[in-house]
């Protein structure tokens, strides 16, 4: 299986769930709500099965935070559909878990976000809060 591809574009790749494996951990990547993506200048494209996934990717050095075109995540509000990252908004919540274990889900809308947090309390976050939660850069 691949878990990286490769093109010229630095668009990003629909992620095939229950058949693409992250590229980190080496699970397949299989709940449509979580999900992430890395593509590089060079058009390689790495997919993970959780946030947390791609931040341990990018602190481990894994791949190099500059390298990158962008950074995308799975919106948890539409399943399977990938929304820029670094513009999402992030719910760090018990009662949410995520494939991981950071109990991290991601939103296209801050809105959202926070409509859950009122559901599930938690922590919403920024793309920058994550950046040093999970020390990257």
């Amino acid at each position: 299986m691949l878990t990286a591809g490769f093109s010229c574009s630095t668009e990003p790749e629909d992620i095939n769930f229950s058949g693409d494996q992250c590229s980190l951990c080496k699970m397949n990547i299989s709940d449509t709500k979580f999900g992430a993506e890395i593509v590089t200048k060079k058009g390689k494209i790495y997919k993970y099965d959780a946030v947390e996934c791609m931040m341990n990717a990018l602190s481990l050095g894994n791949v190099a935070y500059d390298d990158a075109a962008g950074f995308y995540t799975i919106d948890a509000s539409h399943p399977k559909h990938l929304t820029d990252a670094v513009n999402a908004a992030y719910l760090i919540s018990e009662k949410l878990p995520s494939p991981m274990g950071a109990n991290l889900t991601a939103f296209g809308k801050k809105s959202d976000a926070e409509s859950k947090q009122k559901e599930f309390g938690g922590e919403v976050q920024s793309w920058n809060d994550l950046l040093l939660k999970f020390k990257v850069k």
